[in-house]
């Protein structure tokens, strides 16, 4: 078709015609390409059916035809041949997309989203653990019930896991222990798989252009309430106990530690935010400290209180070349999660906490002190939720200044470390 009017040639077949390529051959002549037309709605439609070299002929095209005019007239529904190509795509897209594994859907899933590398490792160890032999198994494979199936299998392998970690040190575990292990683990574990699966219905399609999951599999634990209850932890470092945790912590000769510990208790961040800190990220002069990639992944600058900001000082003259604030000799290059450190304190003070402890006690202090809902969420970087109001409240650094100085001097307070003006003074020689 070089521009050249074409030139039709009529069959024998009603509604059929063909016209010779001055380009293609078949058999040594031109070849022929066959049209079919037809009335739709009192609109006549004309469609290529294909050339004689593939295999297309004059009777082929007139059984194509009847078949469309036949469906119009008796109101079947009515396919033309580019809907019928569409569909036949879609049908093989459809066969390869049902031959999707679990593992190539996670493959898929971690190269279209943006996680967090700490997101990722939780991931593909929910793939290694909770379902090593699912990864081959096809996502539409993956039924309700053995959803609820795997969902008390790995409650169940990991009570027996802690049982055994009980015997090997000759401690008998209280009945609420028993009945909570392995809750928390199995229920994040099918929390993952729903986030998997629902990610599989938005990626994948059916022949007809649906999603290649209809249901999450996983509702059925919410829809025949399966999950396990796993109470919120609630403990906390009580007011009566500060001053001896405060001076256990003062007492460790691991500074470093010490520090890590007092930013916690008087940030409130989490013990990730505390531990990736780096020294680029607190300004001295503005006395401001900013987290850049908190867990909601919004960054979050914070105002330095007095007690907190000597702290970090000494810290910053005594940090050598390493870009963290608490530097470490692990292949991440800071600190890891000073365990050891953690028990020290929990042994010269006679009190049992976790690093979250001190987030909660922080919390319940600031609101202890009547502060704005409004400036606690913002200092703990929580979401504000969908109330409408909260969306207008904006809380710069300097606006938070008080409130966060407030917080400071009401936990030095309840320590003992600060009265009347006086403050514990810090040990210059940072470890």
């Amino acid at each position: 078709m070089s521009g050249k009017p074409i030139k039709w040639t009529k069959t024998n077949y009603p509604g059929v015609r063909f016209w010779e390529s001055q380009t293609r051959k078949h058999k040594g002549r031109a070849d022929r390409c066959f049209v079919i037309r037809y009335k739709r709605h009192g609109r006549l439609i004309s469609e290529t059916i294909g050339w004689l070299s593939d295999g297309e002929s004059a009777q082929n095209s007139s059984n194509v035809r009847g078949d469309i005019v036949s469906n119009i007239k008796h109101g079947q529904g009515h396919q033309s041949m580019a809907e019928k190509r569409q569909l036949a795509e879609a049908k093989e897209r459809a066969s390869e997309t049902e031959a999707v594994t679990l593992q190539d859907a996670f493959t898929a899933y971690l190269e279209t989203r943006t996680l967090k590398e700490s997101t990722i490792r939780d991931y593909r160890r929910a793939m290694r653990i909770a379902f090593p032999d699912w990864a081959v198994r096809r996502v539409i494979d993956i039924t309700r019930d053995s959803v609820a199936k795997r969902h008390r299998k790995l409650k169940d392998d990991a009570a027996k896991n802690f049982l055994n970690k009980c015997r090997q040190k000759k401690r008998t575990p209280t009945t609420k222990e028993q009945e909570a292990a392995g809750s928390a683990q199995s229920n994040q574990a099918m929390r993952f798989l729903q986030s998997l699966l629902n990610f599989c219905a938005g990626y994948y399609e059916d022949a007809h252009g649906g999603p290649l999951i209809k249901f999450n599999p996983v509702q059925r634990l919410s829809q025949t309430r399966q999950w396990y209850r796993v109470p919120r932890r609630q403990t906390i470092i009580k007011p009566y106990q500060l001053p001896a945790w405060f001076q256990a912590v003062m007492g460790l000769e691991n500074q470093m530690a010490r520090d890590y510990f007092l930013v916690l208790l008087l940030t409130g961040c989490r013990k990730s935010e505390a531990l990736t800190l780096e020294i680029s990220q607190i300004d001295l002069q503005a006395e401001t400290l900013a987290f850049m990639d908190p867990k909601n992944s919004e960054p979050l600058i914070l105002p330095l209180p007095k007690y907190l900001l000597k702290i970090l000082k000494v810290r910053i003259e005594n940090a050598g070349k390493s870009k963290y604030l608490f530097p470490g000799r692990g292949k991440d290059g800071h600190l890891a999660d000073p365990y050891l450190q953690i028990q020290k304190v929990i042994e010269v003070s006679k009190i049992k906490f976790t690093l979250h402890d001190l987030r909660r006690l922080f919390i319940t202090t600031a609101d202890g002190l009547d502060l704005s809902v409004f400036a606690i969420k913002r200092l703990v970087n929580h979401s504000m939720g969908s109330d409408v109001t909260s969306g207008y409240v904006v809380s710069d650094v300097e606006r938070l200044r008080e409130p966060m100085q407030k917080i400071e001097d009401r936990i030095l307070i309840l320590a003992k470390v600060k009265k009347k003006g006086k403050v514990v003074p810090i040990r210059q020689n940072a470890g």
